[in-house]
């Protein structure tokens, strides 16, 4: 009778431990919530956004360097021993499969800052610990034959549009998007789907006048959203009409995401360019439609105070540093 029991008191205690063991399995992630986490631990983190041309020429061999400019032009002339990924295919097995192992901090660099922050950010969201060259290409040589592209300049980039200074709020809470790019249940796979439904095709920024004639062509109804991921107390010392303000560092926070209609174009903007890249980036990957205002603030306005930084210049950013021609590192 004793063994009975016993053997009774065992049995219920197995049938307990595995039920508590089913009803502690957690719930799936999204594809949303897998993509979101991957991105605000980024960005909560302390990882500068860029490293300048000088600080990569001092030390290039403990950086693992990327090119993300397209063939042709990487042929032309490239940092020594960087290798070819260009920016929309960053994020395809292929291209990862070329990724240190090793731990090493990877470098990208483009033509004057923007895509290769782009490519920065998907590869720091897979894990990878990457920092983007400030101005691209442009800081690290003089040559226009191996640029292309011609960078910021004041003459040709910079205007004299409005700033406001009143604070914008938003009353309304939108619902989050939902993402569908993906039957994996990978955390990587769906961080990857999610990178190449944007970069596959979508535009990555959007000039300075042609977003102030779509402000200003008399038909509210076509107006993106403005986004100011400059620090609270720059946005105070002007910002374009109508934008509210985001920290970057911020922007894929539940609570910052539900000020942001997903129903509707958005347009985010910084200081030069980089850190808007990051946020637009980062609000893509999620499901929205942004473009990143090329230039940043620099772009918009002269006024040296609500700028606070300043640009691109060739005088103190530029450089004439070796460069490798072909399509060997």
């Amino acid at each position: 009778m004793f063994k009975s029991l016993i053997s009774l008191v065992l049995i219920a205690s197995f049938m307990m431990l595995f039920s508590c063991s089913e009803n502690s399995t957690e719930p799936t992630k999204t594809e949303f919530e897998v993509v979101q986490q991957a991105l605000d631990t980024y960005l909560s983190g302390d990882l500068p956004p860029v490293i300048k041309a000088e600080a990569l020429h001092a030390d290039l061999n403990n950086y693992f360097v990327i090119s993300v400019r397209a063939p042709e032009d990487y042929a032309k002339g490239h940092i020594p021993g960087a290798i070819n990924i260009p920016w929309r295919t960053i994020a395809q097995s292929a291209s990862i499969s070329q990724l240190p192992t090793d731990g090493k901090t990877i470098v990208t660099y483009c033509y004057t800052g923007h895509t290769g922050q782009i490519a920065a950010t998907v590869l720091n969201a897979l894990g990878y610990k990457t920092l983007n060259m400030k101005y691209g290409i442009m800081a690290w040589t003089q040559d226009a034959n191996v640029r292309v592209q011609t960078g910021f300049s004041e003459e040709t980039e910079a205007h004299d549009y409005p700033v406001e200074t009143k604070v914008n709020t938003v009353s309304t809470t939108y619902d989050l998007p939902e993402l569908d790019n993906t039957t994996s249940t990978d955390d990587q796979e769906i961080i990857m789907a999610a990178a190449n439904a944007y970069v596959s095709e979508k535009a990555p920024v959007i000039k300075a006048e042609a977003l102030y004639n779509e402000l200003n062509d008399g038909d509210a109804s076509n107006d993106p959203q403005i986004i100011s991921v400059r620090a609270p107390e720059d946005y105070a010392k002007g910002h374009i009409p109508g934008a509210i303000n985001i920290p970057w560092r911020t922007i894929a926070k539940t609570e910052n995401l539900q000020k942001i209609n997903p129903s509707k174009p958005i347009v985010v903007y910084c200081y030069t360019g980089h850190t808007g890249q990051i946020a637009t980036t980062v609000l893509n990957m999620l499901g929205y439609d942004a473009l990143n205002l090329k230039y940043g603030i620099m772009s918009w306005t002269k006024d040296p105070n609500v700028r606070v930084q300043t640009g691109f210049s060739e005088e103190t950013e530029a450089h004439n540093y070796e460069l490798h021609t072909g399509t060997n590192p």
